[in-house]
């Protein structure tokens, strides 16, 4: 994979026209706020219909879930051990809300 596309998070996300415009954002090198905590900015948009867009959410949805999993499992004190499988929950069945970003 030649073209890659680095960005510390979404900005926003708007629906103008009928199509779903999905803006990054990565921190400035540059620009601060009064706390001196460097700003997010806009780097890139990706433009897709509603119906790419929801496919969209799910696939990203499933992610968190698996990394949500990843975070559930003791690690591991050798490489020769495999960590426990915890057994799924009723509190797995239903998908958690993704943390919040420290964006607008």
């Amino acid at each position: 994979m030649e073209n890659q596309i680095f960005s510390d998070g979404i900005g926003q996300i708007t629906v103008i026209g009928g199509m779903v415009r999905v803006d990054f954002v990565a921190y400035s090198a540059s620009e601060k706020d009064a706390k001196g905590q460097y700003l997010p900015v806009f780097c890139q948009r990706v433009v897709m219909n509603p119906d790419s867009f929801l496919h969209a959410t799910a696939k990203m949805q499933e992610a968190a879930q698996a990394i949500a999993k990843l975070g559930q499992r003791p690690r591991e004190t050798s490489a020769a051990e495999p960590a426990p499988v915890p057994a799924a929950s009723s509190a797995e069945a239903q998908p958690s809300s993704p943390p919040k970003r420290p964006f607008p």
